[in-house]
């Protein structure tokens, strides 16, 4: 029933990311690590009756991080966005699959997580979680994410030492991979 109500906000849960996005503060960040930087780039046009086109997307496909490090994310969209680790499996490839990323896959279960939806009446509202831990914290396993404001900036430390893919669960085309390598 919550992924039947999620799949409802796919672009509409836009509007209520938008709003809350901007008072997602920073994660704070330690002194000692490497700064890895990925940010949003690109932007969406219509033309009634002929086209929608849209190229959001992450300014790199693939960042190279030694667990530890902490990745900034920065938004020059203007969007919200999440950065959310999903398995590679999980990651949409044709246009049906982005549907089937909010209905029953990780975009509307990551809509949840964030409390972006309510979990009683599937209603959408403002998000109340920033950073989704799955395990320990940091960016180390599927099911982890971090809003990312519209315009703004965040960051986020890579604990994990495994290859980790992911995806923005508000646009579900916007995708990655980060390669770790083990510190030390």
């Amino acid at each position: 029933m919550q992924r039947r109500k999620a799949k409802r906000l796919g672009l509409a849960g836009l509007a209520v990311l938008i709003a809350a996005a901007v008072a997602v503060p920073a994660v704070a960040q330690p002194s000692a690590s490497a700064r890895v930087k990925l940010s949003t780039i690109g932007g969406a046009d219509f033309k009634p009756n002929r086209f929608i086109r849209d190229t959001m997307r992450y300014n790199k496909d693939t960042v190279r991080a030694r667990q530890g490090d902490r990745l900034v994310l920065r938004d020059k969209t203007k969007q919200p966005h999440t950065l959310s680790v999903v398995r590679k499996g999980q990651l949409p490839r044709k246009m049906r699959q982005i549907d089937g990323c909010f209905e029953g896959g990780p975009c509307g279960e990551l809509f949840v997580k964030h409390g972006a939806v309510n979990p009683d009446t599937g209603e959408e509202q403002d998000p109340t979680t920033p950073v989704v831990n799955e395990g320990r914290e940091g960016l180390n396993q599927p099911g982890d994410s971090i809003l990312i404001p519209p315009g703004g900036r965040t960051s986020i430390q890579i604990s994990g030492a495994r290859d980790m893919y992911y995806l923005c669960a508000v646009h579900p085309w916007m995708q990655g991979k980060i390669d770790v390598r083990r510190a030390g």
